[in-house]
C-alpha cells in the first residue's frame, strides 16, 4: 500500500508541473543564386528543380563560342606582346653596353628603356585580359559551390541570359535556419548559443538547434512612447542553426520551439 501511495503521489506531482511554453516560428533558407558574369545563350541546363547536388557538380553552361574566340584572340595578343618585349629587352641591354663618351647618348638609352617598359606593361595587360577571359569562361559553366538542393531554375536551354541574372538557386543544408519570436520579458532566457528544441510535422521527435542571432530591435513596437501595456506586446526575432540537418526542414515550414531541459 505504501508503494501504491507513493506512485499516486508521483502521478499527482507530475500533473502539477507547469506545461512547457512553446514559441512559434518557421524555417528560413538563405539561397545561393548562381549567375554568369557575361551575357549569352544558355546552352546546357544540367540540373532540375528539387534535385540534390554535391560540390563540384555541373550546373549549366552558356554557349562559349564567343568567349572562346575572345580567349584565342587575347592569347594571340599575349604572344605578340611577349615577342615585342623580348626584342625591346635585348635592345635595352645592348644599349646599356654602348653608353660611353663615343657611343650611344643617355637620351637614346632612356628611349630604349621607355620602349622596354612600355612593352613590359603591354604584356602585363594582355596577360590580365587572358586571366579575365578564363574566369568568365569558368563562370559561364560553373560547378556547384557546395552540396545542397536545387531550389529553382530560371531559364531553359536556348534562352538568352543577361549578365548577372541567376540561372539556378541552391540551398546548402548549412544555410537552413530556424526563425522564431520571443516576448521582450522572456528574452533573457535565450542567449546566443542557447540550445532549443524544434518541433514540426514530419520532423524527427526533437531537433536541436543553437541560437545564432538575436535581433537588436523589437517588432510591432509603438512609434514614440512605451507604456507598460505596449512593452508586454514587444517581441524580438531570433534565429537558430540546427545542429544536425533534417530534410524535413523546408523553408516556410511552421515550427514550434521549446527550451531544452538542463
Amino acid at each position: 500500500m505504501k508503494n501504491l501511495g507513493f506512485c499516486l503521489f508521483l502521478v499527482v506531482l507530475a500533473g502539477c508541473q507547469p506545461e512547457q511554453k512553446t514559441y512559434n516560428g518557421y524555417v528560413e533558407g538563405e539561397y545561393v543564386y548562381i549567375a554568369p558574369t557575361t551575357p549569352g545563350v544558355l546552352d546546357v541546363l544540367s540540373v532540375a528543380r528539387g534535385q540534390s547536388v554535391v560540390k563540384g557538380d555541373k550546373l549549366f553552361a552558356l554557349d562559349l563560342t564567343n568567349l572562346n574566340a575572345s580567349l584565342a584572340s587575347n592569347l594571340n595578343e599575349v604572344a605578340q606582346t611577349k615577342a615585342a618585349l623580348a626584342a625591346a629587352r635585348d635592345e635595352f641591354r645592348r644599349a646599356k653596353t654602348l653608353v660611353d663618351p663615343g657611343g650611344m647618348s643617355k637620351a637614346d638609352l632612356e628611349a630604349k628603356k621607355a620602349s622596354f617598359e612600355s612593352d613590359e606593361a603591354a604584356v602585363h595587360m594582355a596577360e590580365q585580359k587572358v586571366i579575365q577571359m578564363k574566369k568568365q569562361i569558368q563562370e559561364a559553366e560553373p560547378l556547384a559551390p557546395a552540396a545542397g538542393r536545387i531550389e529553382d531554375t530560371y531559364y531553359r536551354s536556348g534562352e538568352y541570359v543577361k549578365e548577372g541574372d541567376p540561372i539556378v538557386s541552391l540551398l546548402p543544408p548549412e544555410n537552413v535556419k530556424i526563425r522564431f519570436f520571443v516576448p521582450q520579458a522572456e528574452l533573457s532566457r535565450f542567449p546566443l548559443g542557447q540550445v532549443i528544441a524544434v518541433h514540426c510535422d514530419g520532423c524527427a521527435p526533437s531537433i536541436k538547434a543553437k541560437i545564432s542571432y538575436i535581433a537588436s530591435q523589437s517588432e510591432y513596437s509603438p512609434p514614440v512612447i512605451y507604456s507598460v501595456e505596449s512593452r508586454d506586446k514587444l517581441v524580438f526575432m531570433l534565429e537558430a542553426k540546427p545542429e544536425v540537418f533534417d530534410p524535413a526542414l523546408r523553408p516556410g515550414l511552421p515550427v514550434d520551439i521549446t527550451l531544452t531541459q538542463p
